[in-house]
């Protein structure tokens, strides 16, 4: 299915935002890990597939299967020339099967070089990690894999433990061979079924996913009509034609007080790993250059938190930095709208700010436990809320089931 083609709404939103972010990151060269999470049926790997025709094109060294750029090569064939021809072709989007063998992911000896009639030679045949290399490797049902193939997910560590990562490639009677590769690792599971949640299975490589990302069943009927008849209608969520994306991510810069947010983030709250830290900076910086900003905030920082957080921290962490938060954005929209700020960037903004249904339903219930406690009337507003009536009942439900991990979704 083609990107354009597949049906948005609100309950794929937040993946959809990601998939933007990490399209955005390949191309930027800046390698991001997301691991989506729900339940069957709700077209997460659809979604993963469908974003192949969204990538950009990249050049490399002619018919180099490691995609090495023609500047600065990397591979074995190729690192030591100079004046090396390139090519154009398409950014690599590959999959690890629950079959593969450490040699087809990793790389093996060469059979048709080994075996050639006229100049047998020994040599290695790249597997997926270096051929994926500046592209995306796709990982379904992530929590099995972890589950039944234990020598692959140590390669995967490898692979997302720094950025670049490593591959080494070992066969006897061929020299050890290392490379880096720099790639984005997308994965998909339902944590309900067997063998469970990530994270309970091999919470070493849930931590080098810097983001958890949740995806819901539609719950309106004309989305159910849109889906069945294969539509290509959009229910109002996708991108503005006319946001332009920034892919230098050397010309945003992240707002000060956000950063001290963050860095007490981690402080305050003992984070056990940094990774979500650098992750949610990493993720403000692409949002905002998602949305044509130089500048990325505390709107940027609502946009990515929760999938940055909530697989690593508890459900009243997460309220609590839900709270401090929401101040924040507040304080942000009112410093935006006053009448200094608009004189000097009247376009400040390229399109409205979508903020995830989690933080959206924790600031509606936060407010309302205020008002219960003073007596007095306080206001947490975001940008786009959503109507009120079912709609906000709706939206609560959904954080509820959120923070508890149930990962269902209410029709």
């Amino acid at each position: 299915m083609e990107w354009q083609n597949v049906v948005f709404h609100q309950g794929n939103e937040e993946l959809q935002r990601f998939i933007e972010i990490g399209v955005l990151a390949a191309k930027a060269g800046v390698p991001i890990h997301f691991h989506v999470e729900g339940v069957r049926g709700t077209g997460k790997t659809t979604l993963i597939r469908a974003a192949k025709s969204r990538l950009p094109q990249l050049e490399r060294v002619k018919d180099c299967r490691y995609n090495c750029e023609a500047g600065s090569p990397h591979c074995p064939e190729h690192q030591s020339l100079t004046g090396l021809e390139s090519e154009v072709v398409d950014t690599p989007f590959l999959e690890i099967s629950h079959s593969a063998k450490v040699g087809t992911v990793v790389g093996s000896i060469d059979l048709d070089k080994l075996t050639s009639v006229h100049n047998p030679a020994a040599a290695i045949l790249p597997g997926t990690l270096p051929r994926a290399h500046r592209g995306i490797v796709f990982v379904d049902e992530i929590n099995r894999l972890a589950d039944t193939s234990p020598a692959l997910v140590d390669v995967l560590l490898d692979v997302m433990g720094t950025k670049p990562g490593r591959v080494q490639i070992e066969e006897t009677g061929l020299p050890t061979v290392e490379m880096p590769v720099n790639l984005n690792v997308w994965a998909a599971s339902n944590p309900d079924e067997e063998p469970g949640p990530l994270q309970e299975i091999r919470r070493q490589l849930a931590d080098r996913f810097d983001f958890v990302v949740r995806i819901e069943r539609p719950d309106q009927p004309e989305v159910i009509r849109s889906i069945m008849n294969a539509s290509a209608q959009n229910m109002a969520i996708s991108l503005e034609a006319e946001k332009q994306p920034l892919s230098d991510l050397s010309l945003i810069t992240l707002d000060e007080q956000a950063e001290d947010f963050l860095s007490n983030l981690y402080i305050r709250y003992r984070l056990e790993s940094i990774r979500g830290i650098q992750a949610a900076r990493l993720g403000a910086l692409l949002h905002a250059a998602l949305y044509g900003r130089r500048i990325a905030g505390f709107s940027d920082l609502a946009a990515i938190l929760p999938a940055a957080l909530r697989h690593r921290i508890e459900a009243p962490k997460l309220q609590e930095i839900a709270a401090a938060l929401g101040e924040e954005v507040v304080s942000e929209q009112k410093k935006a709208t006053s009448p200094a700020k608009a004189k000097k960037d009247p376009a400040k903004d390229r399109g409205p700010q979508r903020y995830p249904a989690l933080w959206r339903g924790l600031w509606q219930r936060l407010s309302k436990k205020q008002n219960q406690s003073s007596g007095k009337t306080v206001a947490v507003n975001t940008p786009q809320e959503e109507k009120q009536g079912a709609t906000q009942q709706n939206e609560e439900k959904k954080t509820a089931n959120a923070l508890t991990n149930q990962g269902e979704t209410n029709n």
